[in-house]
């Protein structure tokens, strides 16, 4: 009978391993599903595995169910307390169900541990200035680029915050950082056309937004806004250009531009 006991538990075991080995591997795939059905099934043997939960939370995360993500990150964090990678994905799994206060108090769990944490600075940035509390967004992200000076996504993210804030010379700066740096390049010109826009320098502005255009940044906002300073700069029929190009992109959009701009121009 104990002999039998033994092998029963040394068959569980092995269950459990192999279920967590395969479970891995469908995860790193992207398989999020079939993952998730292995872990759980760990679960099933061993309910208190802050581990386990972890890994269903995360999947649960890909697929986009959040509610459940963050009850599995709340399982994995009662039975690990500092888990600090529990904090992050519920902190994220919070963000991305637009529940920022909440998120920005995961991230501030991890910074008490971590208090140099790269993710929780830059998602908790992320959160204040979602929740348009730019003061605190702009401290964590310039927090976070003082630990990294090559972290791009703040750097790109606080150039746009600078920019909400009509603070232009900050923001210039960080967009002309990455440019240099040839890192986020169509959205970095994009942003740094509509700064040199707003300070009424349409020729730096036409040239940066004709750069993002030939990387690849095509939509009706980056037309309608070189358009712009193409009529500031009396460049009328290149302008009507980019209404033409808008036209086919949103015709309704581009009507009213057309008829008040373009009459004679465009055939």
């Amino acid at each position: 009978m104990k002999n039998l006991l033994y092998i029963g538990i040394i068959f569980l075991l092995v269950g459990c391993t192999d279920h967590k080995k395969e479970g891995s591997e469908l995860f790193e795939s992207g398989q999020y599903e079939k993952a998730l059905f292995h872990f759980e099934k760990v679960l099933n043997l061993e309910p208190r595995n802050a581990m386990m939960h972890y890994n269903a939370a995360r999947c649960y995360e890909e697929l986009g169910s959040y509610d459940e993500a963050i009850l599995h990150y709340d399982k994995s964090l009662e039975s690990q307390n500092d888990l600090i990678i529990s904090y992050l994905g519920r902190g994220r799994s919070y963000y991305k169900k637009d529940d920022y206060k909440s998120a920005v108090i995961d991230f501030k769990n991890t910074l008490m541990i971590d208090k140099n944490n790269e993710d929780a600075l830059y998602y908790g940035a992320l959160s204040y200035m979602k929740d348009s509390i730019y003061y605190k967004s702009q401290d964590a992200f310039t927090t976070l680029l003082e630990l990294n000076p090559d972290h791009y996504k703040a750097r790109f993210n606080r150039g746009v915050l600078y920019a909400i804030q009509a603070n232009t010379l900050f923001a210039l700066s960080d967009f002309s950082n990455l440019i240099r740096n040839k890192k986020f390049l169509k959205n970095a010109h994009y942003n740094r056309g509509i700064v040199y826009q707003y300070n009424n320098n349409h020729d730096w502005a036409v040239r940066d937004f004709t750069k993002a255009i030939e990387l690849g940044y095509k939509n009706e906002s980056i037309f309608t806004k070189r358009a712009e300073s193409y009529l500031y700069l009396k460049e009328s029929e290149l302008a009507c250009q980019d209404y033409k190009k808008l036209a086919a992109m949103n015709p309704e959009a581009a009507q009213k531009y057309i008829r008040e701009n373009c009459q004679g121009i465009l055939n």
